[in-house]
């Protein structure tokens, strides 16, 4: 009778082991990684910072949301490093910032809701509740993906660290 292949990752899987499990194992023994030499060289440059806008007033992302992204200095200052505007599904054309631009520290993202439903002719009292709206958040590992959903609408916000 010939016997079956039994290795470390089909028992550890059997048993509900998960890659990390696994990758614990591996790197006590000396195993290559099960992640390829590509995943790791993505995750290796260093993460990215997204945001996505979804105006709960109309029930759906549009685009034409102005966004201003901010790092705060040494100082404690705001300086602007780049002004973006939402496209189509209420994200913006490229990440805020791309592996390798992301540094560790505080940011702000200023969005200009007044301007927004301003263009979209939205019923609204003046002044509006909302108008310059600033959101600060921090990065503390560049090394991970920041995305940034946001919902808002002319009397509320709300905001959290995404995936």
């Amino acid at each position: 009778m010939e016997k079956p292949d039994i290795n470390r990752r089909s028992v550890l899987k059997g048993i509900g082991v998960g890659a990390t499990g696994l990758a614990v194992l591996q790197a006590a023994s000396g195993q290559e990684p099960l992640a390829s030499r590509a995943h790791a060289a993505e995750h290796a440059s260093g993460g990215k910072l997204t945001l996505h806008a979804i105006d709960t007033y109309y029930g759906q992302t549009r685009a034409g949301l102005q966004i201003d992204l901010s790092m705060q200095d040494e100082e404690g200052t705001y300086k602007l490093v780049k002004t973006v505007e939402t496209v189509e599904r209420g994200r913006t054309e490229a990440p805020l910032l791309e592996p390798g631009e992301l540094n560790n520290g505080r940011f702000e993202l200023l969005l200009h809701f007044d301007d927004y439903y301003q263009r979209l002719e939205a019923p609204l009292p003046t002044p509006p509740f909302l108008a310059k709206v600033p959101i600060r958040f921090g990065v503390f590992d560049a090394a991970e993906n920041f995305h940034v959903p946001i919902l808002f609408n002319p009397w509320n916000y709300s905001y959290y660290r995404g995936s």
